[in-house]
C-alpha cells in the first residue's frame, strides 16, 4: 500500500488561522460579500501581499517601475505551494483535533494522519 507523507509547517498553520470561510447552499466556500461578491481567501485584493503580511508581518510595497510585482517568481511559487497544501494541512489538524508541526503520514486511501517521530 502506498503511504502519503506531509510536513505540517508553521506557515500552513498561520495561513489556516487567517482563512475566511462562509456557507453557500449548505457548502463551505470561500467568503462572499452580499451573497455574490467573492472575497479573496485572506480578505486582500492581492493574495501574495496577504500571504506576505500573514507570514512576515509586513509587505514589500516598493515595486520597481520596470516590474509588475514586488515578489519574485520563486516567492510566488513557494507561496502557491503552501496555499495549495492547505486542504491537507487542515485535514491533519481536524483529524487529530490538534496539531504538532512536523512530518505526518497516512495510507493513500485513509485519513488517519499519524505524526512521525
Amino acid at each position: 500500500m502506498s503511504v502519503v507523507k506531509f510536513e505540517l509547517k508553521e506557515e500552513h498553520v498561520k495561513l489556516l488561522k487567517n482563512l475566511r470561510w462562509s456557507m453557500k447552499n449548505n457548502i463551505i466556500v470561500n467568503m462572499f460579500d452580499n451573497g455574490d461578491e467573492f472575497v479573496p481567501p485572506f480578505g486582500e485584493n492581492n493574495i501574495y501581499e496577504a500571504i506576505d503580511i500573514i507570514l512576515n508581518g509586513k509587505t514589500n510595497n516598493e515595486v520597481p517601475e520596470d516590474l509588475e510585482s514586488p515578489y519574485s517568481s520563486e516567492q510566488k511559487a513557494e507561496w502557491d505551494k503552501l496555499y495549495n497544501e492547505l486542504p491537507t494541512a487542515l485535514d491533519i489538524v481536524l483529524y487529530n483535533g490538534t496539531y504538532e508541526l512536523g512530518l505526518y503520514k497516512t495510507k493513500w486511501h485513509d485519513r488517519k494522519w499519524v505524526k512521525l517521530n
